[in-house]
């Protein structure tokens, strides 16, 4: 399987989309593309196995996210309320 490689200043919510064409589906994140040729069988299995990765990838990641932005909303409160 290809490695993916993107420079995470590129990346933003605004930049990450999926297109569909008459002839192919792109993902694309920030400046780089990824097309897949809707007729090319095994491009489209491998494509399917980069996507299900990225998915659990994605998943692990905002639960990464999630968990520390708790953490530091729960360290604030702590030193808000704390007595001394």
């Amino acid at each position: 399987m290809k490695s993916i490689t993107v420079q995470f200043d590129d990346v933003t919510s605004s930049t990450i989309e999926h297109r569909l064409a008459a002839e192919e589906t792109v993902l694309a994140m920030g400046n780089r593309r990824y097309p897949v040729a809707l007729n090319d069988r095994a491009a489209l299995l491998e494509a399917l196995q980069v996507a299900d990765r990225l998915s659990g990838a994605v998943v692990g990641w905002r639960g990464d996210i999630v968990a520390a932005l708790q953490k530091l909303d729960a360290d604030q409160y702590a030193r808000e309320n704390a007595t001394t």
